[in-house]
């Protein structure tokens, strides 16, 4: 089995079962007015903090986010949007994805602001971006580049490059 294979098999489970503190930190990257984080959000937190800041995400971005976890950073990244499909989140495990879309209806319910609609959630990797080129403001992932050999990782970070528009921002 290949060692993507097994960090996929790893996520699968973590999405079933929520694994508190499997990555490293469960704690919200931003308290903002208004914002309100569901507890299931913070703990299938499986990133290592964010590395987009509030500063990245001005005049209304189109941001893409590639492994979607419990879907913490693609409510806080809506936060700034708050239109359709404003937000696109990838990830290539179907039971991730499915729990998102589940805590995005929780995350409707604390935060009147708030639409699943906002975040367009796509089955998809980090190798193969299911996403037009050109079309993306703001690109960031969790901790999986972290896990890539070279080679995946100059494919991956070539398929960022490839979907931001002129002047988009890798972070």
């Amino acid at each position: 089995m290949s060692y993507l294979e097994t960090t996929k098999n790893v996520y699968k489970e973590a999405a079933l079962t929520p694994d508190v503190g499997l990555c490293c930190t469960t704690n919200p990257v931003w308290e903002l007015p208004g914002l309100k984080i569901p507890k299931i959000m913070q703990e299938m937190n499986y990133g290592c903090g964010s590395t987009v800041h509030a500063r990245d995400l001005v005049n209304n971005p189109k941001t893409l986010y590639v492994g979607v976890g419990g879907g913490m950073e693609l409510l806080q990244f809506a936060y700034f949007s708050r239109q359709k499909n404003g937000v696109v989140g990838i990830d290539v495990v179907d039971e991730m994805l499915e729990a998102s879309r589940k805590n995005f209806k929780e995350a409707e319910e604390l935060n009147p602001w708030f639409k699943s609609e906002f975040v367009d959630l796509k089955k998809g990797d980090a190798l193969n971006l299911p996403v037009e080129d050109n079309t993306i403001d703001v690109a960031a992932q969790n901790c999986l580049f972290n896990i890539f050999k070279t080679e995946e990782l100059k494919k991956a970070i070539a398929e960022m490059y490839r979907v931001l528009k002129p002047h988009g921002r890798l972070v």
